[in-house]
């Protein structure tokens, strides 16, 4: 793994050329096999949906390889049924603003990671968050902003995306009221949230709509992905919820309904100018490739799509420093307090084995056809049986 002198900025976007042909072929690519031919609508939104892939050149479970997810903080004004941090009140244990950049600037030292996340909790809580997101810009970083949008106003969105903001990552649980408000359990936040993303839209930056589908609202995601539509969406990104043991029956997707999800976005990106992208579900890409057989072969198609990146090129970064292979995978890498970023990155043991994949995959995933373009997601099956290489329980395509 390369990496930079400390202090160096990250590569632009736009060197070299090479890079960026080769990663608007992959995003190409995945707009082939779900129009069957030609470039589907959101291309043509070109340099806002680029510097959100931040130079990837194949789309893997977690949208985009090679980008670090840094939760700054666990305190929200939310208290949602599917969220994996919980929501606290209290800033005890959070970096600090000095040990925040500090872990930017060792993030920075590696040459892969041009993208970084900002997430909580809800990071506009943290009262230095405007000083952490323009050092991450002055680093050269390309600044994905996750928030509830609920706390988002025009002000604050202009000064995020003067400081290094690219893409505004909202999340949005239902197109009414009704079904957003009862998963995320505070009255009056859909329209604080719908607020919130048309300040960011504003901005002129990418924009980009979360929506995690559970069985309470995966019937409102056609209606979503349209509304989104309206509110000038350029990404949908579709995670899904993956809850603790107890509350796995309430919330999680089944097989089927995992079928359901994925031919929702299929048949939907045909006509879309937004870019919908599946999270926690690599089976999509193996499924679309099932079904467009003979547009390219498997060699394109094993460098246009990654599959699970936890641990191999992505990380998760908890308030408190440790590092995890996926914000599903909670299994310590290292803390960023006792050793640098790049150190844990590089040497350690856990992640090392994550790269290992597909060799250690086991079951279904082990023997499937599609392992290295998909590998099921690694998420699930640790939630399901604490082992992260165990088959992928939901996987639709072995049921």
């Amino acid at each position: 793994m390369s990496q930079s002198k400390p202090g160096r900025r990250v590569k632009s976007l736009f060197n070299p050329p090479s890079l960026v042909f080769k990663q608007a072929l992959s995003l190409a690519y995945h707009g082939w096999i779900t129009r069957w031919a030609g470039l589907p609508g959101w291309m043509l939104k070109g340099k806002k949906v680029l510097d959100s892939a931040a130079g990837a050149v194949a789309i893997g479970c977690t949208g985009y390889p090679y980008h670090v997810v840094w939760e700054v903080t666990t305190r929200c004004n939310l208290d949602c049924i599917h969220c994996y941090a919980s929501s606290v009140d209290s800033a005890q244990a959070e970096l600090t603003t000095s040990e925040g950049k500090r872990l930017l600037e060792q993030i920075a030292r590696i040459e892969e990671f041009r993208m970084i996340v900002i997430t909580g909790g809800e990071p506009l809580l943290r009262n230095d968050i405007f000083e952490l997101v323009e050092y991450a810009g002055k680093l050269g970083f390309h600044v994905i902003f996750s928030t509830n949008g609920t706390l988002l106003t025009p002000d604050a969105a202009k000064d995020l995306a003067r400081l290094g903001v690219a893409n505004f990552s909202i999340s949005l649980d239902g197109y009414t009221r009704e079904v957003h408000e009862s998963i995320r359990r505070k009255p009056g936040c859909f329209q604080s949230a719908i607020d919130g993303i048309k300040a960011a839209a504003q901005t002129g930056v990418c924009l980009q709509v979360n929506f995690t589908a559970m069985r309470q609202n995966l019937a409102e995601l056609p209606g979503l992905i349209d509304f989104a539509e309206s509110l000038k969406t350029d990404i949908i990104m579709v995670f899904q919820a993956i809850p603790p043991r107890q509350d796995r029956g309430a919330l999680e997707l089944d097989a089927e309904e995992q079928m359901d999800l994925i031919k929702t976005i299929a048949e939907k990106q045909k006509k879309t100018r937004a870019l919908i992208m599946p999270v926690c579900c690599p089976e999509y890409w193996a499924w679309l490739v099932e079904h467009r057989r003979g547009l390219l072969n498997r060699g394109i198609q094993s460098r246009a799509f990654s599959g699970c990146g936890a641990g191999s090129g992505f990380s998760y970064i908890r308030f408190d420093g440790e590092v995890w292979p996926c914000n599903f995978i909670p299994l310590s890498a290292g803390n960023i307090r006792q050793k640098a970023f790049p150190d844990i990155w590089n040497n350690s043991p856990l992640l090392q084995e994550f790269r290992g994949r597909p060799r250690q995959l086991k079951g279904a995933c082990g023997e499937c056809s599609h392992k290295r373009i998909c590998g099921g997601c690694r998420g699930r099956a640790f939630a399901h049986t604490s082992d992260a290489f165990a088959a992928d329980p939901a996987c639709l395509l072995s049921h």
